[in-house]
C-alpha cells in the first residue's frame, strides 16, 4: 500500500487549510475601525442616549424626592411648634401648684375658633 501524499491529507473534502483565520475565501474580514474615531459633532449612539436618558431621570427623581422631604420638614416643624405652644400653655403654674386656667381657657377658644372654620 502506498502512503498518502502530504496534499491529500487535511480536511476530508480536499480544500486545504487556509491558515488560522475563519474567514472563507468570499468573506472580508471583519476588523473594528480603531482609526476611524468619531467626530464631536456626531450623534451618540444607543448605550449612550440609554445612559442620558437614566441620568436625566434619576435627576428628576431625586429632584422630586427633595421636594417631598422639604415639604415634609415643613410640616414636621409646625407640628412641632404647635405642639410647643400647646405644652407650654397647659405646663405653666401659679406659685401654689395650681395650674393657670387663662393660658388653658385660651387654648380652648383657639380650637373652638379652629373648628368654626373648618
Amino acid at each position: 500500500m502506498k502512503p498518502r501524499s502530504q496534499k491529500s491529507q487535511g480536511k476530508p473534502n480536499g480544500k486545504p487549510n487556509r491558515g488560522p483565520g475563519k474567514v472563507g475565501h468570499n468573506q472580508k474580514p471583519y476588523f473594528k475601525n480603531k482609526n476611524n474615531q468619531k467626530a464631536k459633532g456626531e450623534k451618540p449612539n444607543k448605550p449612550q442616549i440609554r445612559n442620558m436618558k437614566r441620568k436625566e431621570k434619576a435627576a428628576q427623581e431625586a429632584a422630586e424626592r427633595e421636594k417631598v422631604r422639604a415639604d415634609r420638614d415643613a410640616q414636621v416643624k409646625a407640628y412641632k411648634k404647635k405642639r410647643l405652644e400647646k405644652t407650654k400653655a397647659i405646663s405653666k403654674r401659679t406659685q401654689k401648684g395650681q395650674p393657670l386656667m387663662k393660658d388653658r381657657m385660651q387654648l380652648l377658644l383657639k380650637q373652638i375658633e379652629e373648628m368654626k372654620r373648618n
